[in-house]
């Protein structure tokens, strides 16, 4: 009696030891995102000015959206595409026009930070938001040929 008392003991306590052996092994381990991924989405300028509101979108195929607000006026739509080599992005409007620099980018958490590389080199703090307000979208004004304009997008 002792004997198989013994051995459904070791059984059991064989089987514990593999349930535990596969639960450690299971576990998820997250890679780190590229800069690349942390980007798409939709983003909302976190400036302290009321002289502009921008709200931007990147999507993973490498395009951009900008809706910048400057003072009481309309949202201006610019839409183009950008490329990320490294944490620099950089950007083409449709027009065909570069961005006005390229932009070291820097995340922590749901905060995106944008560094100038040029002699500028301004800083802009970016929020991750849910989506890009719907009054924002739709009483747009969209920008066809930026040089035309007399406001210039920030990028």
């Amino acid at each position: 009696m002792d004997v198989i008392k013994k051995d459904i003991m070791k059984k059991i306590l064989y089987m514990i030891f593999a349930a535990v052996l596969l639960m450690a092994g299971c576990e998820k381990k997250e890679t780190p995102k590229t800069a690349e991924e942390l980007i798409c989405g939709q983003w909302h300028s976190t400036a302290d000015t009321e002289m502009r509101d921008i709200y931007s979108e990147f999507t993973s195929d490498g395009k951009f959206e900008l809706y910048q607000q400057i003072g009481e006026g309309a949202y201006r739509l610019y839409r183009g595409t950008w490329s990320m080599e490294s944490s620099v992005i950089s950007g083409m409007y449709n027009d065909g026009n570069p961005w006005a620099a390229s932009y070291e980018v820097t995340f922590s958490g749901k905060t995106m930070t944008w560094k100038s590389k040029n002699e500028a080199g301004e800083t802009s703090r970016y929020g991750l938001v849910d989506e890009i307000p719907q009054e924002v979208k739709e009483n747009c004004i969209v920008v066809v040929k930026a040089e035309n304009m007399d406001i210039s997008p920030l990028f």
